[in-house]
């Protein structure tokens, strides 16, 4: 199980290298990959992750750290590039601005909010727009230099991730927060983190595929604790199973996290346990390669 999680790695990111050099579909001859979407192993070599990199958070990169925290929270609590692009970098928050600006796609059923993943109210009885910016992003930009202080004397992913778990919308399992750790990794606020190749925050996802390579029951509870370890443990053998056309150097702990929860999405479908709801697209939508587990 350990060799058909790094084949998984293997065989996605050959496909995304056949997609970059512009080869003609299909990529691959697995029925799995022809059928179904899977993102890539890379993080950073997502569209979406390309676009942000490419228009805001590298010719930003000069801006107060804290100003970053609170710009990638903005841009990955509605996630999309087309929000993002009308919107703007925010220098200074204009709560009502950005409300409008939310109200007014959604009225002209523009797309606004991603259907990655799904930003619930939290209970709160009120519009998403009003939740989504006064109850989770205005506390954030508030205390944006105490939590730029927290990755300054610490560099470290995992603390300020605990630091932002306790704001609304950030905590719970910290799927959230754990996005905005993500491309902070790749910004000056911790482009230096001492724990890339320690930490990561294992989500269902993840700890299905441990207990699938550990052999345990798929739904038998993880503590974050004992998925770390595994994952170490994983991350550990990648010069002893991943393929030379993939850059072992920038496989850290985040790719190995990402990895888990799409390998298990493949043997849900090998083992005819369900199916994902995306059917795959080979059509190219313009993307393009980027160094690969990092930007420049």
């Amino acid at each position: 199980m350990i060799e058909n999680f790094f084949n998984w790695i293997n065989d996605r990111h050959e496909i995304y290298l056949h997609r970059v050099r512009k080869l003609n579909p299909p990529w691959t001859e697995d029925p799995i990959f022809n059928q179904y979407k899977f993102t890539n192993p890379f993080r950073e070599n997502d569209r979406v992750t390309i676009w942000m990199r490419d228009n805001w958070t590298n010719p930003n990169h000069n801006k107060p750290h804290g100003q970053i925290i609170f710009n990638c929270c903005l841009f990955r609590m509605v996630g999309t590039t087309e929000f993002a692009n009308q919107h703007g970098w925010v220098d200074k928050f204009n709560p009502t601005y950005t409300k409008e600006v939310i109200e007014d796609r959604l009225k002209n059923k523009l797309r606004t909010f991603t259907g990655a993943y799904i930003i619930t109210n939290q209970g709160i009885k009120k519009p998403k727009s009003e939740v989504v910016v006064d109850s989770f992003l205005t506390p954030i930009w508030e205390e944006q230099e105490a939590l730029a202080k927290v990755a300054e004397e610490t560099q470290s992913l995992q603390k300020l991730h605990m630091a932002m778990g306790n704001y609304l919308g950030w905590g719970g399992g910290g799927f959230m927060s754990y996005e905005v750790i993500t491309d902070l990794n790749y910004t000056p606020v911790l482009d230096k983190a001492k724990d890339r190749f320690s930490w990561a925050n294992a989500g269902p996802g993840a700890k299905r595929g441990l207990n699938r390579i550990f052999g345990r029951e798929l739904t038998k509870s993880i503590k974050q604790e004992k998925a770390n370890e595994e994952m170490k443990d994983l991350l550990s053998k990648k010069h002893t199973y991943l393929k030379p056309h993939v850059p072992v150097k920038d496989v850290d702990m985040r790719t190995i996290e990402h990895s888990l929860c799409e390998f298990d999405k493949y043997q849900r479908i090998l083992n005819k346990e369900g199916t994902p709801r995306s059917r795959y697209n080979p059509y190219l939508d313009g993307l393009k390669h980027i160094p690969i587990g990092g930007v420049q």
